[in-house]
Formats: structure tokens, sequence, C-alpha cells
């Protein structure tokens, strides 16, 4: 249920027809509760600042974590909803207005965010699927549940999912382990240090090349492109930008080089 703020006074506009009907009054507020969760103020109002009763009291608590407003200004907007509700049950209630002050309906807006749009959900539901992730595992990791989904728990959503979602790296047991596994998947491009020369050598790499060294450097922990290249660059004693740039003879030295040292491993 929505609410219309504006069809609710503000505490200002009561603090300012107290002043007025009494100038030397005063305010007093306290802090009632405190706790790391949450606070509660009480707020008295007095006719003359030499009163020792109060005209009339009340209360009003926030919770830290209530809304994001609340995670930086929860003790202030406890005090100012507490001094409404004083002043309130003085006699500064509106006649045309309803009783709870702006301030506190405000609180009742700030509890009730928006849901996200449906099509939203289904879209992270599907965006998971195919990344082979679990939206329930997803949503546990940024702290938030999918059925009590709000517009302001989006982004932990989403930065949940991008982290879940990097490759993980092959874990390789053997370097002989690996050799079989590459060759299994790339048959037409093995090569052994018993072959004849390569033919062509100055053409450009094949596609069944390059993937077989690809994987063979993720073998040896090279994962990312640039620390591929720059495994490439030092066997070839050259600077390569890309393995896609390669010649057959470069790329056929290169996977002689690591099946050596993976055959060592």
């Amino acid at each position: 249920m929505r609410f219309n703020l504006d069809s609710y006074e503000t505490v200002e506009a009561r603090l300012a027809k107290f002043w007025e009907m009494f100038p030397n009054g005063r305010i007093a507020t306290y802090i009632h509760h405190y706790d790391d969760s949450k606070v509660v103020f009480r707020a008295e109002a007095y006719k003359d600042m030499l009163d020792m009763e109060p005209v009339s009291s009340g209360y009003a608590e926030e919770i830290r974590d209530a809304s994001p407003v609340n995670r930086t200004s929860h003790v202030e907007n406890a005090e100012t909803s507490a001094i409404g509700r004083a002043l309130a049950n003085f006699i500064f209630q509106s006649k045309t207005a309803p009783r709870p002050s702006r301030e506190e309906m405000t609180k009742v807006v700030r509890t009730q965010e928006p849901r996200p749009d449906a099509d939203l959900l289904t879209k992270f539901r599907e965006a998971c699927k195919k990344s082979g992730l679990d939206p329930e595992n997803v949503a546990k990791q940024a702290g938030v549940d999918l059925n009590e989904l709000t517009d302001s728990s989006m982004p932990k959503l989403r930065d949940a999912f991008k982290q879940m979602q990097q490759p993980q790296q092959p874990k390789v047991e053997s370097g002989a382990s690996l050799m079989e596994t590459v060759k299994q998947v790339f048959p037409e491009a093995q090569v052994s240090s018993d072959e004849p020369k390569i033919k062509n050598p100055n053409e450009k790499a094949s596609n069944a090349q390059i993937g077989k060294l690809r994987a063979m450097l993720m073998g040896t922990g090279s994962g990312p492109r640039s620390a591929q290249t720059e495994a490439v660059s030092e066997i070839l004693n050259r600077t390569v930008d890309k393995l896609d740039s390669l010649t057959k003879g470069e790329a056929n030295q290169c996977i002689k080089v690591i099946e050596t040292r993976l055959n060592r491993g």
C-alpha cells in the first residue's frame, strides 16, 4: 500500500505552531534505548522552559538497517519522529491531516521498497541457468532472500552473480594426464618430437594448434590471456600480443616446449 506523503503534516510545521504559542517553552529529547540494531527516542514538550513536568511525551523507534537512509541517519530519524509524536499528543495534531507526522509515514514507505520487476527476476534466473549457477546459491552468497527481494538488494545480487560466474581454472593432477586430455580433444593437432618437420611452418597456425596450445597453457597455470601471451613470448624470445598471430612453426615450437615441461612435471 502506498501513501501520499503530502497528506501528512511535517514535524517542522508542528514545531512552528508550538514555538508560536509557547515562545518560552522547550522540547527535550532522550535516547531511551540504543544498541547495534535499533534506537528508541523519547521526546517531551514543556510549555515553559522552567516547568518541571512535560505536558506531553512521545516515543519513536528506528531500525539501523531498515533502509539505505537509516544506515546513516537512523538516530536523527528517530529523534524527529519522537518530537512529532510528543507534539501530536499535546495539541498540535492537525485537524485536517492524519495524526502521524510525515516523517513517521516516510518510515513506513521506506520499509515498503518497490520489488523488482518480475521480468528482471526471470532474466536473473535464466542467466544463472546459462552459467550453470543455482539462483538460490547466488542469493545466499549475496545475503538476500529472493522471496523478499527489493530494488535496493539487486546490486548485491548482481555482484554475487558476477563473482560466481568467473571461470574456474581447471585442476590438473599431472602433466601426463593433461597431455592425454589434450590429445583426446585435439587429435589432429598432436605433435611429438620424433615426427618429421612440420609442413609450411610460416603459414598461420591452425585453430587446432592454437586450441591445443591454450589448453596446455591453462594446465601450466597460465589462465588469463595476458599470462598466456607472456609465456609464449618467453618461449619464442619475442613479444607476442595474441596467440592467433602465431605461425604453424611457432605454435609447434611452443607446444613441444610446454609438452616437455609437463612430462617432466
